[in-house]
């Protein structure tokens, strides 16, 4: 997997923004460093960043970079359009 850090849209940012701001209780899809494919359900605690690279942090104590997102609640990351999840239930 790619590791340099690719910024993400500025509108997906902002809806990560306000669901952080409700510590919304989402299910959380993303690709870990080592290209695992994840599925996790935590509340959202905020965003951060560090050096170049912004992060999601969850309920569960992980951080997780933007660009290695897919799916936050109902909201598909740039890059992920709906035939994506056909197969996701």
């Amino acid at each position: 997997m790619n590791t340099a850090y690719k910024p993400v849209d500025r509108k997906f940012y902002d809806e990560l923004q306000a669901l952080a701001k409700e510590k919304a209780y989402v299910r959380i899809q993303f690709y870990t460093d080592i290209h695992e494919f994840l599925t996790i359900n935590a509340s959202l605690k905020g965003l951060h960043q560090q050096g170049e690279e912004e992060y999601l942090l969850v309920s569960t104590g992980e951080e997780i970079r933007l660009d290695r997102l897919v799916r936050v609640g109902n909201t598909a990351a740039p890059g992920y359009d709906e035939d994506y999840f056909k197969c996701d239930c």
